[in-house]
């Protein structure tokens, strides 16, 4: 049976670049936070995952240069992780255990946790069910301190059919932050978004209170 685990760390990565590329709208007075900080937050948030994949899908000691970038992070060699898979006679499941923190650009640190977890058959059928955990500590990014209310949750939902990505994929983004100094106050992320194909993405939701739409 092919190893599945690049073809699905790919996948993930996909879609979660998307949001990266949010744009916000101008309904709604963002808690007092400007667009560009909004934005910046949502990308710092993203941004951590791309390392926390890095970090987590690398072992100790490889030759594998650090990259912050998620499509980078999950090009390694699949082999580097097999011992976080079991392989059956039914098929193949595995349970990636991610752990990172790193700092941020202006000051200040934000942790990733959690697992990538998926299953497949042997005929390539299978499902994602996976949830990472996205913690700031007071962490700088355009003029703006945010850390965890307690933390932002990342969940990703997709299935394969004979080996190949069955569409659409969805993701959500939950949970909450605070920030400061000035303005200050705290907030909640609930932004969903759509891969319906491997050049459509759409977002809907809100990010401290400013509405996100569009494409990603």
């Amino acid at each position: 049976m092919p190893n599945l685990l690049l073809r699905l760390c790919a996948i993930v990565a996909l879609a979660l670049v998307g949001f990266v590329a949010l744009s916000c709208g101008n309904s709604g007075n963002g808690k007092n936070l400007s667009s560009a900080q909004v934005q910046a937050i949502s990308q710092e948030l993203f941004t951590a995952l791309g390392s926390a994949l890095n970090a987590g899908l690398t072992p100790p000691g490889s030759a594998i240069a650090p990259s912050h970038s998620l499509a980078t992070a999950v090009q390694h060699d699949p082999r580097l992780v097999q011992s976080d898979c079991t392989i059956s006679d039914n098929g193949e499941s595995c349970n990636i255990v991610i752990t990172y923190e790193g700092n941020c650009p202006d000051g200040g640190t934000i942790a990733v946790d959690g697992d990538l977890a998926f299953t497949l058959d042997n005929s390539g059928n299978g499902s994602d069910n996976s949830a990472l955990t996205v913690t700031p500590a007071a962490c700088v990014v355009s003029d703006v301190t945010f850390s965890g209310n307690p933390s932002v949750t990342v969940a990703t939902g997709f299935s394969m059919q004979s080996f190949a990505l069955a569409y659409p994929i969805t993701f959500s983004e939950t949970g909450g932050i605070t920030y400061g100094p000035n303005p200050s106050g705290s907030c909640t992320l609930n932004v969903n978004a759509t891969v319906s194909s491997p050049t459509s993405c759409s977002v809907t939701g809100t990010i401290c209170g400013r509405s996100v739409s569009g494409t990603c």
